[in-house]
């Protein structure tokens, strides 16, 4: 009897001029070069610490890119850790002008499209932003997924607060108008960030999504919120598929290292996964250079010093607030240089 496979993926898709939208943590829209560097840089530290700690995992690269138009670095990491690239078109885009932010987000809908084509019903899969540094096996999480038929991050429960344009309430108004029916208990908004799915419920919903976004369009015209981008779906979807856990709350932290606003607290360290938005051009950058000079993780104790040191993890050092001012400095430079 065939293994059930573990796939573990991550994503980049390159906005053009005519459809690209804002990247706050970046400052910049998808189309600039900056988006495009440090999204091919942070797949480095990305794939080799998830290939480090779960060397049986099927790695996957999903990308509107051709494979000859990735770096050099990148094919060439690539190949060391067995990591298959797909070449994917963004069907499920929304309408221009849809939202301002993040517009790339709905290509995850392309991806389970296409991962339903491969996944047996026992297979897992793993979506996870590329920002992510894996410090364990994931077997655990494969397992419980296989389990339970997936594993969510809960990440939001504030009733109040605006999520991207839609609050939990608005959100709630909006199921009741699709699905006709009473929602079960109060929603939560699951992070996009960080998704495992068991291949039975990939084609679950694979087959509830397109009934759900031609609502969603429509729903769009007549009231002043909608559904803005993936994880918004993906929280509507969990309750009308009755998906709902916080499995995933186990295995990774949505980390803020900003100057103003810091989430760390002494122990996150642990986590198996660290999710790090705020590190793309920082701390990520600095273990992007490193391995890029190293190849590989040489030392794991040394490797994961620095990793903490770099990204502020649990805390911040003065040494990280002078690199980071300093790279800073080098990445206006180099942004001015650009568009001059």
């Amino acid at each position: 009897m065939k293994q059930p496979i573990n796939y573990i993926a991550t994503w980049f898709y390159k906005e053009s001029k005519d459809d690209a939208s804002f990247y706050p943590q970046l400052g910049q829209k998808g189309c600039s070069a900056l988006v495009h560097s440090v999204y091919m840089q942070i797949q480095v530290p990305f794939f080799t610490t998830f290939r480090y700690y779960n060397p049986q995992a099927h790695l996957l690269f999903f990308t509107n890119l051709r494979k000859a138009d990735l770096p050099n670095f990148l094919t060439d990491l690539f190949l060391r850790l067995h990591v298959e690239v797909i070449t994917l078109p963004y069907t499920c885009r929304p309408p221009k002008h849809w939202y301002a932010a993040w517009q790339n987000q709905f290509y995850l809908y392309d991806i389970l499209k296409e991962m339903g084509k491969r996944m047996t019903e026992q297979d897992t899969l793993l979506i996870s932003d590329a920002d992510c540094l894996c410090r364990t096996s994931l077997n655990g999480l494969f397992n419980r997924t296989r389990e339970d038929g997936s594993a969510l991050y809960e990440f939001i429960t504030d009733r109040q607060y605006s999520i991207n344009g839609i609050t939990l309430p608005q959100m709630e108004a909006f199921y009741r108008a699709c699905y006709k029916e009473d929602i079960k208990q109060p929603l939560t908004y699951y992070g996009g960030e960080f998704i495992t799915l068991r291949g039975d419920t990939v084609n679950r919903i694979n087959e509830a999504y397109p009934s759900l976004w031609q609502f969603n369009l429509e729903y769009g015209k007549e009231h002043t919120y909608k559904l803005n981008e993936e994880a918004h779906v993906l929280s509507i979807l969990a309750a009308h598929l009755q998906l709902r856990n916080t499995t995933a709350n186990q295995y990774v932290k949505r980390m803020w290292t900003s100057p103003q606003f810091n989430n760390v607290a002494p122990g996150d360290e642990n986590y198996p996964v660290w999710h790090l938005p705020y590190e793309k051009k920082r701390g990520l950058y600095r273990l992007y250079k490193l391995l890029s000079k190293e190849q590989k993780i040489k030392d794991e104790s040394k490797f994961w010093e620095k990793a903490s040191l770099y990204n502020g993890i649990p805390t911040i050092g003065f040494p990280k607030k002078i690199n980071d001012f300093i790279l800073s400095l080098i990445q206006k430079k180099r942004q001015l240089f650009n568009q001059s």
